[in-house]
């Protein structure tokens, strides 16, 4: 295997997780001297996400945020540039680039965070603002699997990234039309910050287990790939995610259905 596949691509990400992985110690220690952050306490929290890995976060990305607030940048111009980094990541895996693109798709995650936090701190909480950077959500989301799609466009996971568009569509739709109706269900495990973390944190690992575990096993996979490996070990997070989206969506049409039912009929 080249040596600059190694320098060029695996090292870089090799860096940056033992940077991530050693901050998470520190972090484990010092926690619950920290105080709370308002933005992580009236957030959805999960299994996946919860506060403690959501106060990590954001604690590491702390230099980040102060500097956002320097640069005197408004809220609106915060999830614009989330929307941006989520373009580039579309980008990245589009032209091959799996585990660029789940740094980027991580660090646009993370403006969504920053973006509330920073209208509250500045006192720019609007209504307008909320329309905004829910629907630059949907279009952040949608360029990432744009360019998973294509990535996969001659391979069977091409449905599978499919059946995430779809499910991630759905989940969203569901939930908006529902509370225009009255009702407020936001069930499912799979949601947006759970979409991203999986579909994230997936493609960090993927290069770096197929780095390693390709010598293992290429005398059995005499043809293997580098990126073929690396593709298909991402393909498998791409399926859980598709599964639970799926899941996701046809549990909040079910539920928000039996909601608008007894509100209607009274049964």
């Amino acid at each position: 295997m080249p040596t600059s596949v190694f320098w060029y691509s695996i090292f870089p990400l090799l860096v940056i997780n033992a940077y991530t992985l050693g901050a998470l110690v520190i972090f484990s220690f010092i926690y619950k001297k920290m105080p709370k952050t308002a933005e992580v306490e009236d957030r959805h929290s999960s299994v996946v996400l919860n506060k403690w890995i959501r106060e990590y976060w954001m604690w590491l990305t702390a230099p980040i945020f102060r500097f956002l607030l320097w640069t005197k940048i408004t809220p609106n111009g915060v999830s614009f540039t989330g929307t941006c980094f989520a373009a580039l990541s579309g980008v990245a895996i589009a032209f091959g680039y799996i585990g660029l693109c789940g740094w980027l798709m991580v660090i646009g995650a993370s403006f969504d965070f920053f973006d509330g936090r920073l209208a509250r701190m500045t006192n720019q909480q609007t209504e307008a603002g909320s329309f905004f950077d829910s629907s630059l959500d949907r279009m952040s989301e949608g360029l990432t699997l744009t360019g998973i799609v294509y990535y996969y466009r001659d391979s069977y996971v091409f449905w599978i990234a499919m059946a995430i568009y779809l499910g991630s569509m759905l989940t969203s739709y569901t939930k908006a039309k529902g509370e225009t109706m009255g009702v407020n269900y936001a069930g499912g495990m799979m949601q947006r910050p759970e979409r991203l973390a999986y579909l994230g944190a997936g493609a960090i690992l993927a290069p770096m287990v197929a780095y390693f575990l390709l010598p293992l096993i290429v005398k059995w996979f005499p043809g293997l790939t580098l990126q073929a490996l690396e593709a298909f070990l991402y393909s498998l997070p791409l399926s859980i995610v598709a599964i639970f989206c799926i899941t996701t969506s046809i549990n909040r049409i079910v539920n928000i259905m039996k909601s608008l039912t007894k509100k209607e009929f009274g049964k």
